[in-house]
């Protein structure tokens, strides 16, 4: 059986029935920024089906709607519940402007090809629940530097509220750099084989069991600083440094002593990515004199960001307060 569900008028699902809950065919709204619901027909939601994301599908499910379909170049921000267990074959293919993705780690199948065509996808949201994660199987389709947010699952009594969406405090947030992959020949042997080149793929392998080993991600750096462009160099030590799950005092100031070493350039960099949030975290917590704060509100006033200058001046002036003068007579 199949039909189509709607979710607060701005969305609608073409779907069908499956043995244990629902599958997700289409997508139609107004805007690409897409909210899987949990349910539909007091069903649980449980596939997106193959290609269900993609510009075109072998065959169209029926829909009388008036809102367009959100796929291919269309789709740009993507957040499922936690009752999704299965992504169907090349469900994102050519999402060419998809660069959020939202899920939770307890993805049982992924479906070959799903994420071809997702260059621009940068930034995955995982929320963590217990046992065995999915979270290696997507980085490793993902050739593209990404970086990944983990953050708890926050156990809800209205199963309508969505905390996929939520501002959730990450436990952890990591960079995964870029790597790519070259076809070479053999001519006399007539073989064809792969190699990889680019740190990204050490670093996607540093998971044991599913889970991510933060020591052995740790232990790249030395070696990363030297070999990965500079923005991703330094948006790796932010993170750790932000969000310092599992990070040994020695990684601690590895990452702190290179960060302190490209101080004004990296300030520079995150004016220029408008990265807020990390540009607060070092005028807050991580600037230990008045030069290196000051150095972080000349970069926001070069890159014209009266918001941000505003807020690290607020900052500058709590933290390094001027000395009061005192006259004797």
């Amino acid at each position: 059986m199949s039909g189509y569900g709607i979710l607060s008028g701005k969305q609608e699902f073409s779907y069908q029935k499956v043995k244990d809950g629902i599958c997700i065919l289409r997508c139609y709204g107004e805007n690409g920024r897409v909210t899987v619901p949990a349910q539909l027909e007091g069903m649980p939601v449980t596939e997106l089906s193959d290609y269900a994301f993609a510009e075109e599908m072998e065959e169209e499910p029926a829909y009388t709607g008036e809102l367009a379909c959100i796929c291919g170049g269309r789709l740009e921000e993507l957040y499922l519940p936690r009752t999704i267990q299965r992504l169907g074959r090349y469900v994102f293919y050519n999402c060419i402007r998809l660069h959020k993705l939202s899920f939770y780690s307890n993805l049982a199948f992924m479906g070959a090809g799903g994420f071809t065509g997702c260059e621009g996808l940068s930034h995955l949201v995982m929320h963590q629940m217990e046992g065995t994660s999915c979270l290696r199987e997507i980085l490793q389709d993902l050739k593209q530097a990404v970086t990944v947010e983990c953050v708890p699952v926050t156990e809800i009594s209205n199963p309508k509220q969505r905390p996929e969406t939520g501002k959730d405090t990450p436990l952890w947030q990591l960079v995964f750099p870029e790597f790519f992959e070259e076809a070479v020949e053999n001519t006399p042997a007539r073989i064809i084989s792969t190699q990889t080149h680019g740190m990204g793929i050490q670093y996607r392998n540093t998971f044991r069991n599913t889970q991510i080993v933060f020591s052995e991600y740790d232990k790249l750096f030395e070696t990363g600083k030297y070999n990965i462009d500079f923005i991703n160099i330094l948006n790796m030590a932010v993170s750790r440094l932000m969000f310092p799950c599992c990070l040994e005092s020695s990684a601690r100031r590895e990452y702190g002593g290179w960060l302190r070493e490209h101080w004004k350039r990296a300030a520079f960099c995150l004016v220029e990515q408008e990265s807020r949030k990390e540009l607060y975290w070092m005028a807050e917590v991580f600037a230990d004199t008045r030069e290196e704060a000051q150095t972080l509100i000349q970069a926001a006033n070069a890159g014209k960001d009266a918001e941000a200058v505003s807020r690290l001046m607020d900052i500058f002036h709590r933290r390094f307060p001027q000395k009061k003068r005192h006259f004797s007579l």
